[in-house]
């Protein structure tokens, strides 16, 4: 059998083509028609969006200070942020943690108080004696109650002993330093030093290998020993002297009270003039920063420049008694009575001012560290007699 094709090569390739071109608008329709319904979801959603977004943005400006509208929806949640009474006190933990620094340089330490009667009280042939103190924070002022008395009856000169002593006393505080592993010098923690007076000089003694004072060293031969050891007796005596070694808080003396200033640099390299012999000096380059004692252009030490740049009393009338008048004492002698108003440098209160050393005229010193509690306290005297006023 024979077939005839009636239709010519061209025209078939035609009908091919047209095929060809409605499936291609057939794709083209269901792509346009799937980006349309994606283009509504989209634009539905950025709507929804925007809606959203306006409503919290009403509801974040009605609960912060109610300037939003239609507020009362959201009155089951409290009063607005902002008309809270005692806002400051509602801070975040990390708000609290950012203000450590902040508060903890404005901490007081007001016991200090102590270290101050210790070095102004005159003690010997005029004696001053407590009986009543207290003490205004915020303006840094010490109101004293005091009793006077004289090896020769005249109170008056134990008065001005005092105030003489107050008016020239100062005060140093500062850092002790250590070098670290890089050769720079650190501060040492407050808590890693023990301050001593030793043979009239004021020592901080370091004691490294403490918690939190540095590592202390290991001797490396012991743990050689330890392997080596043939029986577990043995191992077990070296562990325990390595572990007690290793243990050992070592006590290392930084020299405080410079003298002059080339005392000052040779102590900071290592050298300690006022080592005994038979004692090692400080051979690890750890000296004091005072921020306040001074040195002539000779290197001797500079006092009254050191009392000019802290003194203790804040101004020219830092002292002033307001009252004093004669009375008698329980042994029936004459004892003068007076009141005082002492203004503190505000510096020396300030518990960020590590190691602060109050030093009296006469080179007397009391440091945090050490607080010699004397007779500074006495009775009050019955009061009698004439009535005098400076």
């Amino acid at each position: 059998m024979y077939e005839i094709s009636l239709v010519p090569d061209i025209k078939a390739q035609l009908l091919k083509k047209q095929k060809l071109r409605n499936l291609i608008i057939f794709i083209c329709i269901i792509v346009a028609v799937a980006c349309g319904g994606v283009l509504l979801i989209l634009s539905t959603i950025a709507g929804g969006q925007s809606i959203q977004i306006g409503l919290q943005k009403n509801e974040i400006d009605c609960r912060i200070d109610g300037t939003g509208t239609n507020c009362s929806r959201y009155n089951d949640k409290g009063d607005p942020v902002m008309k809270v009474e005692n806002l400051s006190e509602l801070l975040t933990i990390q708000d609290q943690m950012s203000n450590i620094n902040v508060l903890n340089n404005q901490k007081i330490k007001f016991s200090r108080i102590f270290g101050i009667l210790d070095v102004i009280l005159p003690n010997g042939d005029d004696v001053v004696k407590v009986n009543e103190i207290t003490g205004n924070v915020d303006e840094n002022i010490l109101n004293v109650t005091a009793t006077g008395t004289s090896k020769n009856n005249i109170g008056f000169r134990a008065l001005e002993a005092f105030k003489k002593t107050t008016n020239k006393t100062y005060f140093d505080y500062g850092s002790y330093m250590r070098p670290d592993e890089n050769g720079e010098y650190v501060e040492i923690p407050s808590f890693c030093i023990d301050e001593k007076v030793v043979n009239g000089r004021l020592y901080g003694y370091y004691l490294k290998g403490s918690p939190g004072c540095e590592a202390p060293l290991v001797d490396t031969k012991t743990d050689e020993n330890v392997e080596d050891a043939d029986s577990s007796e043995d191992q077990g005596n070296i562990q325990d002297e390595t572990k007690e070694k290793a243990n050992t808080v070592e006590r290392i003396p930084i020299l405080r009270s410079y003298k002059t200033s080339q005392e000052r640099e040779e102590y900071k390299l290592g050298k300690d003039p006022y080592a005994k012999k038979t004692e090692e000096g400080n051979n690890g380059k750890y000296y004091f920063q005072s921020q306040c004692l001074e040195y002539k252009e000779d290197g001797s030490f500079d006092e009254e420049a050191s009392r000019a740049k802290c003194p203790l009393v804040n101004g020219e009338n830092g002292v002033i008694t307001n009252e004093a008048r004669y009375g008698k004492g329980d042994g029936n002698e004459m004892v003068l009575n007076f009141e005082a108003r002492i203004a503190v440098e505000p510096r020396v209160f300030l518990s960020k001012h590590k190691h602060m050393q109050i030093i009296g005229p006469d080179r007397q010193n009391v440091t945090d560290s050490y607080v010699q509690i004397r007779n500074m306290f006495g009775q009050k005297a019955s009061s009698g007699g004439g009535t005098n006023e400076e």
